[in-house]
């Protein structure tokens, strides 16, 4: 665009009238003026705002540098600008002002327009999309849109406060994760406390419950798949953000002129350790030397930094995470009378690094292709009360991986898309520990004084190569399938070699325009953990554990707002590890489980629009495992039958329109537990040997069910050139006191009248976030 004033004068008056004028004092001379034009809370230029003086006498538009100049305008003149996507500002020129900057409100959108999230993968069976800003404001996530996808039906947190998840019935440890198409195993601080991400880096979440398909890997359970954003490339830009339990910086903006290069750099630390010294803590026992005490207080860093060039067709990134996690403990004599090996120090030191190159690619209209190639570093150290000599437990393991994968995807032609792919790894871990053996999850009862010791010094090595193919046909313009394949080849250092096909299916008819029919089955397959397989600790005879999945599905949209999904699904499981007690290793891990899992998911969701958001899961299920030796079967530890949850957020609106709130509403059925039903002395001849517990049947009882609301409050305040945004995330607003256990007492005194053990009975989470 040419740097030419668009504007219209005023006539000239006759040369009579501009005598008079001028004699008359009330009237001040007109003169040049320049406008210029920003968006208020960031102060960015605004091209094209349509500027009016008095009325529209005089009107024209702001070029490219936000700036417009008007000539022979008088000073008392009424200035009135009009932009897309801003509110009207209406305002009086300054008398003698002769350059002024007006700022502009972002208009917040009263209409009906939608905020289109787009599919990034294509698959439908049992996949969940949010987008950023429905997860940022949920009520009760702390602003963590990866903390939130516990409001999601078939899902269940894996203890109170935890975004650690069962899926359908599995494990948290059998999910995968992924953050920038790369997995990701080390996703959350203390175990689900808190993402490991930069909530605000964060452009949508896939979840699959079940049915992945083949590129994402080998698990039984589902998949958290996270997209980061692209770094804006307008200008600089800078955030920071303080919140009850911890302070973060971003930074982001181009690089160089071209428009092709940006960045972003963003860290966060916790800050409970350098308010809250040990002491502090310590304070009620600080001169027990038998009671617990805290050694170093809970503390987590996290630091992301990517930088993106793009290309004609595609972009690559170039990233750098890392994370950590450190606390010690000390547990004394009085807290563990039935456990004596476990006083002592207990201290967890975790942490990782990652560095690597995403590139994707649009070669032409029938090929892309999208390739990962990753380094990392994850380093733990663990250490647990310590054997009679006085000598710690402790596990030190340092493992450095390198991961790659590359997909090309074959637009065979516009009905057919074909997918070949491989990933590919290697892992080289020395591994030190003095530690007992595993515990059984069927035996409840276990402790560290009685199970057997190990000591363990060797460095394991471990690769993979996993080709695989897919296929997505469109046979009519109602029904299409996609077919996946996947061969899985792992070899450990120590014998354990395993290779398997894993074949996947899905299929889709479109009823109606508004309605969709699916399903899908397929098998996962997933390696037994790591000290499963170690010679000294486990067998490495070990076979892969196994599932099916079976999955019916049918989707609806109401109308342009609202869409409901439900499904129903069965997943057999079957080489499901136990832990023989009686045994040692090798013979001490067998394939002897089994496991089911079945139920039925609905999903009724809003479009996000006008500002509001807003979903309602309801889940019923049950999951079971058989140990097959002893032909006893069990509730798995994270069935809960029933789980409803609601979700709602919107603006206040009228004059409080930079206001909004969200609520989230959830009931579960209680959990499954195994109640202490006695005690006796470990030696029955010595009046003072420890009490050792007696149990029920395993998983026999249930916790009372489930009940919290959570609510958040949050307010935008625009500045000229920044915009400071505050909220209040109550969590438990209700005070709801929800059991989540029973303490016996240290020597299990309290058999008949346990302490009630209830979860958290209100948290407020204050944040704050200025943004320039």
């Amino acid at each position: 665009m040419k740097n030419i004033t668009k504007n219209t004068k005023i006539p000239h008056y006759p040369s009579g009238l501009l005598l008079l004028l001028l004699f008359n004092h009330a009237v001040v001379l007109a003169g040049d003026l320049v406008v210029n034009v920003k968006e208020k809370g960031s102060g960015v230029i605004i091209e094209g705002a349509m500027v009016v003086i008095d009325g529209g006498v005089v009107y024209g538009e702001t070029l490219e540098n936000g700036i417009i100049n008007f000539s022979d305008i008088t000073s008392s003149s009424q200035i009135k600008i009009l932009a897309t996507g801003y509110e009207t500002l209406v305002a009086s020129i300054p008398p003698g002002q002769e350059n002024i900057t007006f700022y502009i409100e972002p208009l917040i959108m009263e209409g009906e327009s939608l905020e289109v999230i787009k599919d990034r993968i294509i698959e439908k069976t049992s996949k969940i999309t949010l987008s950023a800003t429905e997860l940022l404001k949920t009520a009760g996530s702390g602003g963590d849109p990866l903390v939130a996808i516990t409001a999601l039906p078939g899902i269940t947190a894996a203890k109170e406060g935890s975004a650690k998840v069962y899926m359908r019935g599995s494990n948290g440890n059998d999910n995968i994760t992924w953050v920038n198409n790369t997995p990701v195993g080390y996703l959350y601080h203390f175990g689900g406390f808190k993402s490991t991400i930069n909530p605000l880096l964060i452009e949508d979440i896939n979840v699959f419950l079940g049915g992945f398909p083949v590129q994402y890997g080998d698990a039984l359970g589902g998949v958290v798949d996270a997209k980061l954003r692209a770094p804006k490339n307008d200008r600089m830009n800078y955030q920071f953000d303080i919140s009850t339990v911890n302070a973060s910086f971003l930074v982001e903006g181009p690089i160089g002129k071209s428009g092709k290069d940006s960045f972003f750099v963003s860290g966060r630390r916790s800050y409970i350790d350098l308010i809250l010294s040990p002491s502090t803590f310590n304070r009620d026992s600080a001169n027990d030397e038998d009671a617990d005490q805290f050694i170093l207080v809970p503390r987590f860093y996290d630091f992301q930094a990517l930088y993106r060039r793009q290309l004609k067709g595609g972009y690559i990134d170039t990233y750098f995470f890392s994370a950590g996690d450190e606390f010690e403990f000390k547990f004394g004599k009085k807290s563990i009378n039935s456990d004596p090996l476990l006083a002592g120090q207990v201290s967890e030191k975790i942490s990782y690094k990652a560095a690597g190159v995403t590139w994707k690619q649009n070669w032409n209209s029938r090929w892309n292709s999208i390739s990962s190639l990753a380094v990392s570093q994850d380093r733990s150290a663990d250490r647990i009360g310590g054997d009679a000599k006085g000598n710690p437990f402790f596990a030190n393991v340092e493992e450095k991986s390198l991961y790659f994968q590359s997909e090309f995807r074959w637009q065979t032609r516009e009905q057919s898309l074909t997918s070949f792919g491989v990933s590919t790894g290697y892992s080289k871990a020395p591994v030190k520990l003095y530690a007992p053996l595993r515990s059984n999850v069927d035996d409840p009862g276990f402790d560290i004084t009685t199970q057997p010791k190990f000591r363990f010094n060797k460095t394991l090595t471990a690769a993979e190569f996993s080709p695989y193919i897919k296929h997505r046909e469109q046979w009519t313009d109602k029904f299409s399938t996609q077919f996946g394949l996947r061969y899985t080849n792992i070899e450990v250092a120590g014998g354990f070699h395993t290779h398997k096909f894993s074949p996947r299916f899905a299929l889709e008819y479109k009823l109606t325009p508004d309605t969709l029919l699916s399903a899908a089955w397929g098998k996962y397959i997933q390696m037994p953990d790591g000290e499963q397989i170690i010679k000294t600790l486990g067998n490495p005879a070990l076979l892969m554990t196994e599932a099916e999945h079976r999955i019916l599905g049918i989707e609806h949209r109401i109308n342009s707002l609202y869409t409901v999904k439900a499904e129903v699904y069965q997943k057999p499981m079957k080489n499901l590890v136990i832990t023989l007690d009686e045994n040692l290793p090798p013979k001490n891990q067998v394939n002897k489980g089994t496991g089911e899992a079945y139920g039925f998911d609905i999903f009724l969701k809003r479009k996000p629009n006008q500002g509001k958001t807003g979903w309602v899961s309801f889940s019923w299920a049950k999951s079971t495992r058989k140990n097959e030796i002893t032909g006893v079967t069990r509730d798995f530890i994270g069935d809960q039958p029933l789980a409803l949850t609601a979700v709602w957020g919107q603006p206040f609106g009228d004059d409080w329109k930079r206001w909004d709130w969200s609520v989230k509403a959830q009931a579960r059925s209680g959990r499954p537990y195994t109640k202490t039903t006695g005690r006796f002395r470990e030696d029955s001849n010595d009046p003072e040997s420890r009490w050792i517990p007696e149990f029920g049947k395993y998983n026999a009882e249930r916790l009372p069910n489930y009940y919290r609301v959570d609510l958040r409050i949050a307010r935008e305040i625009l500045f000229n050139r920044s915009k400071l945004k505050v909220y209040l995330d109550v969590q438990n607003v209700t005070f709801a006191r929800n059991i989540v256990g029973f303490e016996y007492g240290d020597e299990y005194e309290n058999i008949d009248n346990p302490t009630v053990v209830s979860s958290l009975p209100f948290f407020p989470f204050i944040g704050m976030e200025m943004e320039f």
